[in-house]
């Protein structure tokens, strides 16, 4: 009996044993995975840190090359608008926008961090050397812009001269015009009667007149071209109606159609030249004062007059 209490207190005495061992055990690899979750966290938490930062530096990154972009695309527009053209700074913007779309596509930026550092720094330099060729573009343009400026100065002022010479020019053959007008002077009427009788006075009885004969010089003339003249005569009566002749010839006198009532011819060489007419009416003459006009050329270049009583 004694042995068997000995026994079991034995074998209690095993099992705390082994459940303090056990605990141990227990304790221990507690401890382990408490260390391990702790250094696991402590992982955890540096790789958050170092992608937040990533993130960060990858997103001034990104900032800075489309930065950089914008820059090179002013002045690739500035470098158009001065009529140049730089194909090292339009490949320079296609290459930053590929760099700049694979950086927002790549986790790992760190690789593409110096490619991107030395795309920006080279991007620089091609902008100065833009910079510098719209300089001088702008200064070339400058100066086409005061040549032009000149130039049309000059064409103006060639206008002007031109305009004041063809004025000059007009004024002058206004005057050249003018004065190779011919002048009839002296219209004297000499009245024929019926026997042949000629009788020259300022008024003549009706009946008295047969013909008349009209008698005029031609002035002397320098300036009138020498060649044939025709010279259109118009008798007007009292009542402002002209005689007309036989043929019911007209002319031009300005704008107008006028009708007269004989006309002659004259060789004029540039000097004095005597003129007699002679004219028949058919039917007496009207009672009153009647007008003798003279025209050649389209102008009036003398008049005169007679009585009929």
């Amino acid at each position: 009996m004694n042995q068997e209490k000995k026994q079991v207190k034995e074998e209690k005495s095993s099992n705390k044993v082994w459940i303090i061992v056990l605990a141990v055990v227990l304790l221990a690899v507690n401890g382990i995975q408490g260390f391990f979750n702790y250094q696991q966290n402590d992982e955890i938490k540096q790789q958050e840190v170092t992608i937040i930062e990533g993130n960060a530096q990858r997103d001034s990154l990104t900032l800075a090359i489309n930065a950089k972009i914008e820059e090179l695309k002013a002045i690739s527009a500035q470098l158009e608008e001065a009529g140049g053209k730089n194909t090292a700074l339009e490949a320079q913007i296609a290459e930053l926008e590929q760099l700049n779309a694979e950086l927002k596509s790549d986790a790992k930026y760190k690789g593409m961090y110096f490619r991107a550092q030395s795309e920006i720094k080279n991007a620089n330099k091609i902008k100065q050397d833009a910079e510098s060729k719209i300089t001088a573009l702008t200064l070339q343009l400058a100066q086409q812009d005061t040549t032009i400026q000149a130039k049309n100065a000059q064409i103006v002022q060639k206008d002007q001269t031109i305009t004041a010479l063809e004025e000059e020019k007009g004024m002058l053959a206004q005057k050249v015009a003018v004065a190779s007008v011919l002048k009839a002077d002296n219209i004297k009427v000499i009245a024929i009667s019926s026997k042949g009788k000629e009788k020259i006075g300022e008024a003549y009885k009706a009946k008295a007149i047969e013909q008349i004969k009209i008698l005029f010089t031609v002035a002397e003339n320098k300036v009138a071209q020498k060649n044939t003249k025709e010279l259109y005569i118009r008798i007007v009566e009292p009542d402002g109606a002209t005689i007309l002749g036989a043929s019911n010839g007209e002319f031009k006198f300005g704008t107008q159609t006028l009708f007269y009532t004989t006309k002659t011819s004259i060789l004029f060489n540039g000097l004095i030249s005597p003129v007699s007419v002679s004219y028949t009416k058919e039917g007496a003459y009207k009672v009153g004062k009647q007008i003798i006009e003279v025209y050649c050329e389209g102008a009036l270049i003398g008049s005169g007059s007679f009585i009929v009583e």
